[in-house]
């Protein structure tokens, strides 16, 4: 009789705290205390499937088109379609000429174009990218993932490669306060071998290792070429071995280039390092010999800004070796705060990554892909983070400054509130985080994409023939 009557109360004490809750919810129980903000209650909000979101219009700043040059076709296309790819060089010399002028020599001619995909965890594990690298491949040619690093937090997540490393890497990033010895790649990292007392080229011996194989799927399920990129070497008993050959890791110059294996198809490289001096290892790329590569470089929590890190000789280096015909630089959800209002700081930051990377890099085409849309949760209504259209404002800026291009992501995903739409529609396209696309959003980000930069192509093309 006593455990049933402790039964009833509980379920007493239960039914009032529902009520209380269901009655909080129907008022504004938002609140302050101090510098703390309480939310307003409100107990259905987890399973409520509509009305999550408020029907405001469009920012108006985001409207503007004050930042769109003074070209009448640009500007009519623009307002046609706000998600246009907006090229702010001159009518004569288009920014994207350079990347075009690749793409029709890889379509006419077989020549190879390389496309260097900068981003955060928007592109983390290949997302966006590896749509991206299989569309253009279907088109223009191509076998491979391209560039890789040696060692990734998401290499278990990546389903473009299987990639395994040895545990003793000492791995070097733009976001570390690192010394002069630490040379960054092009992927804003730096990967160290452990060093051996004798480099003895075994494959079997103490130092670092990496492996890549090649995944079940079409253009990926072989390599016909793998290039090693490695810093300038200060000893003479380094040693790299693969495909059973010994290499001499004894380049001198800021960017080094090896050809571990050249014109016959693999399934699988390992790459077993014997270094009893430092080196700096970039990466690798695999690849076929023509057709269209597009690297991954990806940066979790990476705002854009820490790029001018990467040493000037190392970009235009590796430049002369894998010759980029366009670099994508795809931030700002990072950056995005609903507390801040002026992002002047970003515009400056931004800017000078953009000339930076022209500086080194002249002759190969620059687009700025602005933020997603971001959701943050107010008074249990998910709303576009007001500080987003800011943000993206900014972005349109600098590519504007710098006469780069630039393609508003936001717009592409429809705009206001569209993140609501991506992660509660009948088909979910994005993580209940409101802010990261997930594998069928990274997709039609990517195939967006691929169709506006086809529409300028093409527009190249009819022009140029």
């Amino acid at each position: 009789m006593e455990a049933l009557n402790r039964l009833r109360q509980t379920a007493l004490i239960t039914l009032v705290i529902v009520l209380l809750l269901i009655l909080l919810s129907l008022t504004d129980s938002s609140f302050r205390l101090g510098r703390y903000k309480f939310k307003r209650v409100d107990l259905l909000s987890d399973i409520k499937t509509t009305g999550l979101y408020r029907k405001s219009p469009l920012s108006g700043r985001l409207l503007t088109d004050s930042v769109i040059r003074a070209d009448s076709i640009t500007r009519a296309a623009f307002k046609a379609d706000p998600a246009s790819v907006i090229d702010f060089g001159s009518d004569s010399l288009p920014e994207l000429r350079h990347f075009f002028e690749s793409l029709f020599q890889t379509q006419q001619k077989q020549k190879k174009t390389r496309i260097g995909y900068f981003g955060d965890s928007m592109i983390e594990g290949d997302l966006v990218t590896q749509d991206l690298r299989s569309t253009l491949q279907d088109t223009f040619g191509g076998i491979g993932v391209g560039f890789m690093p040696v060692t990734s937090i998401v290499a278990g997540f990546r389903q473009t490669i299987l990639h395994t490393f040895s545990g003793n890497w000492q791995t070097y990033t733009l976001l570390d306060h690192s010394g002069a010895n630490h040379v960054l790649g092009i992927s804003g990292f730096d990967f160290v071998p452990a060093t051996v007392g004798t480099a003895d080229r075994a494959t079997t011996g103490p130092g670092s290792w990496v492996k890549y194989s090649a995944v079940s799927k079409n253009r990926l399920n072989r390599f016909y070429n793998v290039r090693l990129f490695y810093g300038s070497a200060k000893g003479p008993s380094n040693y790299v071995t693969a495909g059973g050959r010994n290499f001499s890791l004894d380049g001198t110059s800021a960017v080094n280039e090896l050809q571990l294996l050249k014109g016959y198809p693999v399934q699988s490289v390992q790459a077993a390092f014997q270094c009893q001096d430092r080196v700096n290892v970039f990466g690798f790329s695999l690849e076929g010999d023509s057709g269209v590569y597009v690297d991954n470089f990806s940066f979790r929590g990476n705002s854009g800004m820490p790029l001018t890190k990467i040493p000037a000789d190392i970009l235009s280096g590796i430049n002369s070796r894998l010759d980029y015909g366009l670099i994508i630089l795809h931030y700002g959800v990072n950056v995005v705060n609903e507390k801040v209002t002026d992002f002047s700081w970003y515009e400056r930051g931004m800017t000078e990554v953009v000339n930076h990377l022209k500086a080194a890099m002249p002759n190969t085409s620059i687009l700025i892909i602005s933020a997603g849309d971001k959701s943050i949760r107010r008074d249990g209504e998910y709303i576009t983070d007001p500080s987003v259209p800011l943000v993206i404002d900014i972005q349109k800026r600098v590519a504007q400054k710098t006469d780069v291009a630039f393609w508003n992501l936001y717009e592409a995903m429809g705009g206001y509130n569209s993140m609501v739409k991506w992660v509660q529609g009948d088909t979910v396209l994005a993580n209940k985080d409101y802010t990261h696309p997930n594998f069928r959003g990274a997709r039609k980000i990517a195939d967006l994409l691929y169709k506006h930069l086809m529409t300028e192509y093409k527009t190249y093309v009819r022009k140029k023939v």
